[in-house]
């Protein structure tokens, strides 16, 4: 059984490393709907209708993803934007690498010594100018019409307090794994009210006559922003657009990834504020299971990175994309060969769609927080 699995271990890391080198087929994988091929967008046309739109980005030594990073937010073809950096003390001197980004006078920066994110995000909405505002996180992508489709969904709605978008992921520099179900008002009531996250955090644009008295908690080191879409979730409407417009970079040498029982008192406590809020009785063996902790190692080192990859497999699915969805299969499958937990992505392309629906359950929740 060993040598069985050494071998395929083996078998995957080559077949791995032949897609890193650029000659698979899956650079043919939707790319013009759902992946992001450039970190460089062409210079978008000066689209400057609609009201202003701040954009958070909270920096602490984002090294070489900073500058296209910004540029992705630059190049929006939704023009009227205010972006507003934090940064949090960076000492990896990534703020040289966007000096001659910062002529655009749409952009200013405030410099703070080191205080954590909660606090940075809380310094931004103190400052924020526009009548939405929205969250980049400084190494991820947002594709170039990002802002503009979520602030028509919110001008279309104006009873809504947040629209989020699907995403993908950027690991060792591939764009893979997109999910883009859309998700109405009560889906995402029902995943708020099931302590669940309806989208990735940092897909999120709020409208600040509804959230604007809202701040981070400083407390939290890790999950502060699930706490914060839950708040808003419990008392206002928000809805995920169907659509891949967001890039999430991984990040294999972050804290949060390292440090799973640090993170998870962080979880629990998220979980015991909303339970306060809710009038619910907090119990430790709830709080355990929901944060997933009986999951293997490298799914908790990871925050079930493997959810994702077959949410996307059932969004493929769903879109009759079959061999897709065994491409993003396979792809979960070579990041721990030798785990069984990283292949029921590929497992949940081969069944049958009945067959997945009625197992699904048991895998989907999205994590509390985010996996950097």
């Amino acid at each position: 059984m060993a040598s069985a699995l050494r071998h395929r271990a083996k078998v995957c890391r080559a077949n791995w490393e032949g897609l890193a080198e650029g000659a698979s087929v899956l650079d043919s994988i939707d790319e013009e709907h759902f992946v992001m091929s450039q970190a460089h967008p062409p210079k978008a046309e000066g689209m400057v209708e609609g009201p202003l739109v701040t954009v958070v980005m909270c920096v602490y030594n984002a090294g070489k993803y900073f500058r296209p990073s910004l540029l992705s937010i630059i190049n929006q073809t939704y023009r009227n934007l205010d972006i507003l950096i934090v940064d949090d003390g960076s000492t990896d001197g990534c703020f040289s690498s966007i000096q001659d980004l910062l002529v655009d006078e749409r952009v200013r920066v405030i410099h703070q010594a080191n205080s954590g994110k909660p606090v940075a995000v809380n310094r931004a909405l103190d400052r924020i100018r526009g009548e939405f505002y929205a969250i980049q996180d400084a190494d991820d992508i947002s594709h170039p019409t990002r802002i503009e489709k979520q602030v028509r969904a919110l001008l279309n709605s104006p009873h809504l307090a947040a629209v989020f978008c699907g995403n993908e992921l950027i690991i060792n520099e591939r764009f893979m794994a997109p999910v883009f179900a859309p998700k109405s008002e009560g889906d995402c009531r029902s995943e708020i009210r099931a302590f669940q996250m309806p989208a990735l955090d940092p897909t999120g644009m709020f409208r600040m006559s509804l959230v604007g008295d809202l701040r981070f908690e400083p407390s939290l080191k890790v999950a502060e922003t699930c706490d914060y879409i839950w708040r808003i979730g419990e008392v206002h409407p928000m809805i995920v657009l169907g659509e891949c417009l967001y890039a999430y970079r991984i990040l294999p040498n972050s804290l949060s990834r390292r440090a799973p029982t640090w993170r998870k008192r962080f979880e629990v406590d998220v979980f015991r504020r909303a339970c306060e809020r809710r009038g619910l009785r907090f119990e430790q063996e709830c709080a355990d299971a929901m944060c997933g902790y009986r999951r293997s190692r490298n799914s908790l080192l990871d925050n079930n990175l493997a959810a994702h990859f077959i949410r996307s497999v059932l969004d493929w699915r769903r879109s009759n994309r079959r061999l897709s969805a065994l491409r993003t299969g396979w792809q979960c499958a070579c990041l721990h060969p030798a785990d069984p937990h990283y292949y029921k992505a590929l497992v949940y392309a081969l069944i049958s769609p009945s067959v997945a629906s009625r197992l699904r359950r048991d895998f989907l929740a999205t994590p509390l927080e985010t996996m950097k």
